[in-house]
Protein backbone atom coordinates (compact mmCIF):
# COMPACT_ATOMS: atom_id res chain seq x y z
CA UNK A 1 0.00 0.00 0.00
CA UNK A 2 1.58 3.30 -1.35
CA UNK A 3 2.00 6.03 2.04
CA UNK A 4 0.59 8.78 1.47
CA UNK A 5 2.65 10.91 3.80
CA UNK A 6 1.57 14.93 2.90
CA UNK A 7 -2.18 13.82 3.14
CA UNK A 8 -1.64 12.12 6.72
CA UNK A 9 0.60 15.46 7.80
CA UNK A 10 -2.79 17.23 6.50
CA UNK A 11 -5.15 15.38 8.46
CA UNK A 12 -3.03 15.63 11.58
CA UNK A 13 -3.18 19.32 11.43
CA UNK A 14 -6.72 19.12 11.04
CA UNK A 15 -6.78 16.99 14.01
CA UNK A 16 -4.91 19.86 16.08
CA UNK A 17 -7.48 22.29 14.83
CA UNK A 18 -10.55 20.57 15.26
CA UNK A 19 -9.48 19.67 19.11
CA UNK A 20 -8.62 23.62 19.82
CA UNK A 21 -11.51 24.92 18.01
CA UNK A 22 -13.55 22.65 20.12
CA UNK A 23 -11.62 23.73 23.10
CA UNK A 24 -12.11 27.40 22.68
CA UNK A 25 -15.64 27.39 21.54
CA UNK A 26 -18.64 27.88 24.08
CA UNK A 27 -19.49 31.20 26.62
CA UNK A 28 -19.60 28.78 30.18
CA UNK A 29 -17.43 30.31 32.81
CA UNK A 30 -15.51 27.50 32.76
CA UNK A 31 -14.49 27.48 28.97
CA UNK A 32 -13.82 31.36 29.91
CA UNK A 33 -11.53 30.22 32.16
CA UNK A 34 -9.84 27.31 30.48
CA UNK A 35 -9.40 29.43 27.63
CA UNK A 36 -7.54 32.25 30.12
CA UNK A 37 -5.31 29.19 31.37
CA UNK A 38 -4.73 27.93 27.97
CA UNK A 39 -3.96 31.60 26.71
CA UNK A 40 -1.41 32.00 30.06
CA UNK A 41 0.64 28.50 28.97
CA UNK A 42 0.94 29.45 25.14
CA UNK A 43 1.75 32.93 26.12
CA UNK A 44 3.99 32.54 28.44
CA UNK A 45 2.56 35.38 30.51
CA UNK A 46 -0.67 36.65 31.96
CA UNK A 47 -3.17 38.28 30.84
CA UNK A 48 -2.02 41.23 31.89
CA UNK A 49 0.93 40.69 29.98
CA UNK A 50 3.13 39.72 33.26
CA UNK A 51 5.87 37.05 32.75
CA UNK A 52 4.23 33.93 34.05
CA UNK A 53 5.64 32.15 36.88
CA UNK A 54 7.10 28.78 35.74
CA UNK A 55 6.63 26.15 38.26
CA UNK A 56 8.57 23.47 36.18
CA UNK A 57 10.93 25.06 33.81
CA UNK A 58 11.35 21.95 31.71
CA UNK A 59 7.17 22.16 31.34
CA UNK A 60 7.26 25.56 29.09
CA UNK A 61 6.09 24.87 25.24
CA UNK A 62 9.13 27.25 23.80
CA UNK A 63 12.17 25.27 23.53
CA UNK A 64 10.07 22.77 21.81
CA UNK A 65 10.37 25.23 18.97
CA UNK A 66 13.05 27.51 19.87
CA UNK A 67 15.40 24.21 20.45
CA UNK A 68 14.48 22.76 17.16
CA UNK A 69 17.47 22.49 14.57
CA UNK A 70 15.93 20.99 11.51
CA UNK A 71 15.15 24.79 10.03
CA UNK A 72 12.92 23.26 7.10
CA UNK A 73 10.92 21.36 9.63
CA UNK A 74 10.51 24.84 11.61
CA UNK A 75 10.20 26.26 8.36
CA UNK A 76 7.02 23.67 7.23
CA UNK A 77 5.53 23.62 10.86
CA UNK A 78 5.61 27.74 11.83
CA UNK A 79 2.39 28.08 9.36
CA UNK A 80 0.38 25.50 11.78
CA UNK A 81 2.11 27.20 14.79
CA UNK A 82 1.08 30.76 13.80
CA UNK A 83 -2.61 30.23 12.64
CA UNK A 84 -2.83 28.52 15.96
CA UNK A 85 -2.00 31.12 18.33
CA UNK A 86 -4.41 33.54 16.29
CA UNK A 87 -7.42 31.10 17.26
CA UNK A 88 -6.82 31.09 20.22
CA UNK A 89 -6.15 35.14 20.06
CA UNK A 90 -9.16 35.41 18.18
CA UNK A 91 -10.88 34.10 20.71
CA UNK A 92 -8.99 35.58 23.35
CA UNK A 93 -8.11 39.29 22.08
CA UNK A 94 -7.63 41.33 25.39
CA UNK A 95 -4.71 39.01 26.55
CA UNK A 96 -2.11 40.74 26.47
CA UNK A 97 0.52 38.53 26.80
CA UNK A 98 -1.02 36.34 24.41
CA UNK A 99 -0.85 39.17 22.14
CA UNK A 100 2.67 39.83 22.16
CA UNK A 101 3.44 35.76 21.67
CA UNK A 102 1.50 36.25 18.31
CA UNK A 103 3.01 38.85 17.44
CA UNK A 104 6.21 37.64 18.24
CA UNK A 105 5.86 34.57 16.25
CA UNK A 106 4.53 36.58 13.07
CA UNK A 107 7.92 38.88 13.68
CA UNK A 108 9.82 35.49 13.66
CA UNK A 109 8.24 34.06 10.66
CA UNK A 110 8.55 37.22 9.04
CA UNK A 111 12.17 36.87 9.07
CA UNK A 112 13.48 34.08 9.23
CA UNK A 113 11.59 32.06 6.89
CA UNK A 114 10.41 34.58 4.09
CA UNK A 115 12.60 37.72 3.97
CA UNK A 116 16.23 35.86 4.70
CA UNK A 117 15.74 32.95 2.30
CA UNK A 118 14.19 35.70 -0.35
CA UNK A 119 17.27 37.85 0.17
CA UNK A 120 19.47 34.62 -0.85
CA UNK A 121 17.17 34.28 -3.98
CA UNK A 122 19.68 34.15 -7.18
CA UNK A 123 19.22 37.61 -9.23
CA UNK A 124 18.02 35.44 -11.82
CA UNK A 125 14.38 34.78 -9.47
CA UNK A 126 13.71 38.48 -8.86
CA UNK A 127 9.80 37.93 -9.66
CA UNK A 128 10.00 35.45 -6.86
CA UNK A 129 12.37 37.19 -4.69
CA UNK A 130 9.70 40.43 -5.12
CA UNK A 131 6.94 38.30 -4.31
CA UNK A 132 8.85 37.26 -1.27
CA UNK A 133 9.30 40.42 0.16
CA UNK A 134 5.52 41.20 -0.48
CA UNK A 135 5.24 37.85 2.01
CA UNK A 136 7.82 39.38 4.72
CA UNK A 137 5.58 42.91 4.57
CA UNK A 138 2.33 41.07 4.94
CA UNK A 139 3.53 39.03 8.43
CA UNK A 140 5.91 41.79 9.50
CA UNK A 141 2.86 44.52 10.22
CA UNK A 142 0.66 41.76 11.19
CA UNK A 143 2.83 40.38 14.04
CA UNK A 144 3.21 44.57 14.98
CA UNK A 145 -0.38 44.91 15.18
CA UNK A 146 -0.82 41.95 17.50
CA UNK A 147 2.19 43.77 19.61
CA UNK A 148 0.37 47.28 18.87
CA UNK A 149 -3.07 45.51 20.57
CA UNK A 150 -1.09 45.02 23.73
CA UNK A 151 0.34 48.38 24.00
CA UNK A 152 -3.27 49.59 23.11
CA UNK A 153 -5.04 47.58 25.60
CA UNK A 154 -2.70 49.45 28.22
CA UNK A 155 -2.21 52.67 26.81
CA UNK A 156 -5.53 53.55 24.47
CA UNK A 157 -5.03 55.71 21.18
CA UNK A 158 -1.37 54.24 21.18
CA UNK A 159 -1.70 53.17 17.67
CA UNK A 160 -2.93 56.19 16.05
CA UNK A 161 -0.68 58.32 17.68
CA UNK A 162 2.42 55.98 16.16
CA UNK A 163 0.55 55.94 12.79
CA UNK A 164 0.00 59.49 12.86
CA UNK A 165 3.16 60.66 11.57
CA UNK A 166 3.93 63.17 14.43
CA UNK A 167 6.61 62.35 16.39
CA UNK A 168 5.73 64.89 19.19
CA UNK A 169 2.63 63.77 19.25
CA UNK A 170 3.64 60.26 20.02
CA UNK A 171 6.68 60.40 22.47
CA UNK A 172 3.64 61.32 25.17
CA UNK A 173 2.96 57.87 24.47
CA UNK A 174 6.66 56.24 24.81
CA UNK A 175 7.18 58.21 27.58
CA UNK A 176 4.52 56.36 29.50
CA UNK A 177 5.81 52.80 29.02
CA UNK A 178 7.29 50.53 31.64
CA UNK A 179 9.75 48.07 31.39
CA UNK A 180 6.94 45.77 31.73
CA UNK A 181 6.07 46.95 28.15
CA UNK A 182 9.25 46.10 26.85
CA UNK A 183 8.59 42.91 25.34
CA UNK A 184 5.43 44.73 23.63
CA UNK A 185 7.33 47.56 22.31
CA UNK A 186 10.22 45.75 20.75
CA UNK A 187 8.19 43.01 18.93
CA UNK A 188 5.61 46.22 17.53
CA UNK A 189 8.99 48.07 16.55
CA UNK A 190 11.01 45.31 14.82
CA UNK A 191 7.79 44.47 13.38
CA UNK A 192 7.28 47.81 11.98
CA UNK A 193 11.34 48.29 10.62
CA UNK A 194 11.07 44.34 9.11
CA UNK A 195 8.05 46.07 6.97
CA UNK A 196 9.94 49.17 5.83
CA UNK A 197 13.19 46.95 5.16
CA UNK A 198 11.44 44.62 3.07
CA UNK A 199 9.35 47.64 1.12
CA UNK A 200 11.23 51.00 1.51
CA UNK A 201 9.50 52.69 -1.20
CA UNK A 202 6.00 52.31 0.85
CA UNK A 203 5.58 56.22 2.11
CA UNK A 204 2.59 55.74 4.42
CA UNK A 205 5.06 53.41 6.57
CA UNK A 206 7.86 55.78 5.82
CA UNK A 207 6.27 58.93 7.69
CA UNK A 208 5.78 56.65 10.81
CA UNK A 209 9.68 55.70 10.78
CA UNK A 210 10.64 57.97 13.60
CA UNK A 211 8.03 57.22 15.69
CA UNK A 212 8.84 53.79 15.29
CA UNK A 213 12.53 54.28 16.13
CA UNK A 214 11.69 56.32 19.28
CA UNK A 215 9.53 53.27 20.16
CA UNK A 216 12.95 50.86 19.98
CA UNK A 217 14.75 53.35 21.75
CA UNK A 218 12.36 53.34 24.25
CA UNK A 219 12.36 49.81 24.20
CA UNK A 220 16.66 50.16 24.71
CA UNK A 221 16.15 52.51 27.83
CA UNK A 222 14.20 50.39 29.57
CA UNK A 223 15.74 47.00 29.30
CA UNK A 224 18.57 47.12 26.71
CA UNK A 225 19.95 44.07 27.75
CA UNK A 226 16.44 42.24 26.37
CA UNK A 227 16.59 39.02 24.33
CA UNK A 228 20.16 39.12 24.17
CA UNK A 229 20.59 42.95 23.00
CA UNK A 230 17.99 42.41 20.47
CA UNK A 231 17.13 46.20 20.59
CA UNK A 232 20.31 47.38 19.94
CA UNK A 233 21.22 44.88 17.17
CA UNK A 234 17.62 45.95 15.41
CA UNK A 235 18.73 49.99 15.60
CA UNK A 236 22.30 49.19 14.68
CA UNK A 237 20.95 47.42 10.95
CA UNK A 238 18.45 51.34 11.20
CA UNK A 239 20.96 53.49 11.67
CA UNK A 240 23.88 52.10 9.62
CA UNK A 241 21.86 51.32 6.77
CA UNK A 242 19.04 54.22 6.39
CA UNK A 243 19.96 57.23 4.47
CA UNK A 244 20.36 59.87 6.75
CA UNK A 245 17.16 61.98 5.34
CA UNK A 246 15.26 58.99 6.93
CA UNK A 247 16.82 58.95 10.23
CA UNK A 248 20.72 56.93 9.27
CA UNK A 249 23.26 58.47 11.77
CA UNK A 250 26.15 56.45 11.67
CA UNK A 251 27.18 57.35 15.20
CA UNK A 252 24.31 56.24 16.70
CA UNK A 253 24.76 52.93 14.45
CA UNK A 254 28.29 52.66 16.38
CA UNK A 255 27.04 53.30 19.50
CA UNK A 256 24.11 50.61 19.27
CA UNK A 257 26.20 48.42 17.86
CA UNK A 258 28.81 48.24 20.90
CA UNK A 259 25.29 48.05 23.13
CA UNK A 260 24.75 44.83 21.29
CA UNK A 261 27.81 43.23 21.47
CA UNK A 262 27.67 44.19 25.14
CA UNK A 263 24.25 42.86 26.05
CA UNK A 264 24.71 39.52 23.96
CA UNK A 265 28.12 38.81 26.20
CA UNK A 266 28.95 36.90 23.30
CA UNK A 267 26.04 34.24 23.52
CA UNK A 268 24.79 35.33 20.07
CA UNK A 269 26.46 35.65 16.05
CA UNK A 270 23.78 38.49 15.48
CA UNK A 271 25.84 41.08 16.30
CA UNK A 272 28.69 40.05 14.03
CA UNK A 273 26.67 39.31 11.01
CA UNK A 274 25.28 42.76 12.01
CA UNK A 275 28.60 44.55 12.34
CA UNK A 276 29.60 42.58 9.10
CA UNK A 277 26.92 43.48 6.72
CA UNK A 278 25.92 47.24 8.17
CA UNK A 279 29.96 48.38 8.29
CA UNK A 280 32.74 46.05 6.25
CA UNK A 281 30.55 46.06 3.64
CA UNK A 282 29.84 50.24 2.74
CA UNK A 283 32.83 50.66 4.06
CA UNK A 284 34.66 47.90 1.59
CA UNK A 285 36.42 46.46 4.80
CA UNK A 286 36.89 42.91 3.07
CA UNK A 287 38.67 41.62 6.25
CA UNK A 288 36.64 42.77 8.90
CA UNK A 289 33.53 40.94 6.81
CA UNK A 290 35.19 37.55 6.83
CA UNK A 291 36.53 38.06 10.37
CA UNK A 292 33.18 38.69 11.96
CA UNK A 293 31.46 36.41 10.08
CA UNK A 294 33.81 33.86 10.88
CA UNK A 295 33.18 34.49 14.47
CA UNK A 296 29.60 34.09 13.75
CA UNK A 297 30.47 30.62 12.33
CA UNK A 298 32.52 29.66 15.49
CA UNK A 299 29.63 29.32 17.78
CA UNK A 300 28.57 26.05 18.79
CA UNK A 301 24.91 25.83 18.39
CA UNK A 302 24.87 23.17 21.98
CA UNK A 303 25.95 26.38 23.63
CA UNK A 304 22.62 27.15 23.75
CA UNK A 305 20.16 24.41 23.40
CA UNK A 306 16.91 26.35 23.81
CA UNK A 307 17.85 28.79 20.64
CA UNK A 308 19.29 26.23 18.57
CA UNK A 309 16.92 27.05 15.68
CA UNK A 310 17.86 30.74 16.40
CA UNK A 311 21.68 30.18 16.09
CA UNK A 312 21.38 27.71 13.06
CA UNK A 313 19.61 30.39 11.01
CA UNK A 314 21.92 32.73 11.88
CA UNK A 315 25.45 30.90 10.88
CA UNK A 316 23.15 29.92 7.44
CA UNK A 317 23.01 33.61 7.05
CA UNK A 318 26.80 33.83 7.82
CA UNK A 319 27.89 30.93 5.70
CA UNK A 320 25.39 32.57 2.77
CA UNK A 321 27.14 36.19 3.11
CA UNK A 322 30.95 34.45 3.17
CA UNK A 323 29.92 32.75 -0.15
CA UNK A 324 28.56 35.32 -1.89
CA UNK A 325 31.54 37.95 -0.89
CA UNK A 326 31.48 39.14 -4.49
CA UNK A 327 28.34 40.26 -4.97
CA UNK A 328 29.33 42.79 -2.03
CA UNK A 329 33.20 43.73 -2.94
CA UNK A 330 34.31 45.67 -5.45
CA UNK A 331 37.55 44.00 -4.44
CA UNK A 332 37.15 40.33 -3.01
CA UNK A 333 39.84 37.79 -2.49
Amino acid sequence: MKKNFPAFSALCRFCLFAALIGLITGCTLTKHIALDSLSDTLAGADKKGRAAKVKQPGNSLMPVLTGEEDTVLMGDFFPTVLKLYEIVTARNPRHQGLNVMTGSLYVMYANAFVQSPAERLDASQYVLQAEEQKRAKIHYLRGASYALRSLELRYPGFTAALDGGNLEAFLPYTERLKKSDISAAYWAGAGRLGAFSADPLDTERLKTLPAVVSLLEKAASLDGDYNGGAVWDALTAFYALAPAEFGGNIERAEFTSAESFRASGGKSPSPYITYATSFCVPNQDVDGFKENLKKALAFDIESDPANRLALVIAQKKASWLLAHGDDFFIEWE
